[in-house]
């Protein structure tokens, strides 16, 4: 699902996560352009009722890797919010300010709903948002300023792989960091009723990997945009972070996660791109509110109006059943008997 920000391409891999896009389309936006994008990448422990070697509290970091199906596998329902804003600035040019927002509200039985709202910092109508609803089986999407319409060809394979692109924003702006990264633990906490074990999050001190150059580069080299973000992934230097992390002490789940902090670039020291995030679980249990199809969702238009669809209308086609059917199949369904 295409959404918020340009994507190089690549392997989904994390330097190449969106939510780090975000920052380098807010780097981008330093000489004013900003683009669209997404990633992909679907893990479910659902069923297996042991913790996957990822989730022991040993390792936190990789605690913010799990989906949405694997938190409600070990905890059931769940209400999930988080917010991260960038600030990228440098001398001489206007600083540029973005926010993103996201909502889950994921079940134990599968259903869930998730936002996301993007405001780019261009001012009253830039903003952008979109919601999947998956209930019944069936999948539901609307863009913020559009009614919802139903995907029956989804299954819910995209919406869980939006839902996660959620889920792991923490994970994302993570894996910038690398190893630069510190999770130290303090002690133990409370959160929603549960013991959580807390975790202090620095610089460690150590320098990041530098990013590997995306495959497949085109004759004459990256186009300007395209070089600027390359530039970002491979010459980032973490400068500043402070954050705390809370997992369940019995699942090693997530259940809060904040980081401040900031990075620079080798070639361009006076740049800085500030970053703050806060993630938390909002409800757990019985206290979810239930998920359901929206009312009033519009059929599936995979077939808009265009030049076939006009000359049908005038008369100049006609479609027999069998060749509704064979175009039918050649969009992946068959068509109805």
């Amino acid at each position: 699902m295409a959404y918020l920000l340009g994507r190089m391409p690549s392997p989904r891999s994390a330097v190449y996560a969106a939510r780090l896009a975000l920052g380098l389309a807010l780097v981008l936006a330093c000489s004013g352009r900003r683009e669209e994008g997404t990633r992909e990448k679907v893990f479910t422990a659902r069923g297996t009722g042991k913790l996957s070697p990822a989730l022991e509290l040993g390792r936190p970091l990789e605690a913010l890797r799990v989906s949405g199906d694997d938190v409600a596998a070990r905890a059931g329902s769940f209400a999930w919010e988080a917010k991260v804003a960038w600030n990228v600035a440098k001398p001489g040019v206007t600083p540029v300010r973005a926010v993103e927002r996201h909502r889950i509200r994921q079940l134990a039985t599968g259903e869930f709903e998730v936002s996301t709202d993007l405001d780019p910092g261009a001012g009253p109508g830039s903003e952008t948002g979109k919601q999947i609803v998956f209930a019944t089986g069936t999948t539901y999407a609307r863009g913020r300023w559009a009614p919802f319409r139903e995907r029956p060809t989804d299954r819910g394979r995209d919406a869980r792989r939006f839902r996660d692109e959620s889920f792991r924003i923490a994970a994302d702006l993570a894996d910038l960091y690398g190893q630069a990264l510190s999770a130290q633990l303090v002690g133990e906490t409370t959160f929603l009723g549960r013991r959580a074990q807390r975790y202090v999050l620095s610089l460690s001190g150590a320098a990041p990997r530098e990013a590997p150059a995306p495959p497949g580069l085109p004759d004459g080299g990256y186009d300007p945009d395209t070089k600027r973000r390359v530039d970002f992934l491979q010459g980032r230097v973490p400068v500043a972070l402070e954050g705390e992390l809370l997992l369940d002490a019995e699942t090693a789940l997530p259940l809060s996660v904040t980081m401040k902090g900031a990075f620079s670039e080798k070639s361009d020291p006076q740049l800085r791109a500030e970053v703050e995030l806060a993630a938390q679980v909002k409800a757990l249990g019985a206290r979810v509110p239930g998920v359901a199809p929206p009312r009033d969702a519009l059929a599936d238009d995979r077939k808009p109006m265009g030049v076939a669809r006009a000359l049908e209308a005038a008369g100049f086609r006609k479609l027999t059943g069998g060749q509704e059917r064979e175009e039918a199949e050649d969009e992946g369904e068959a068509a109805a008997p």
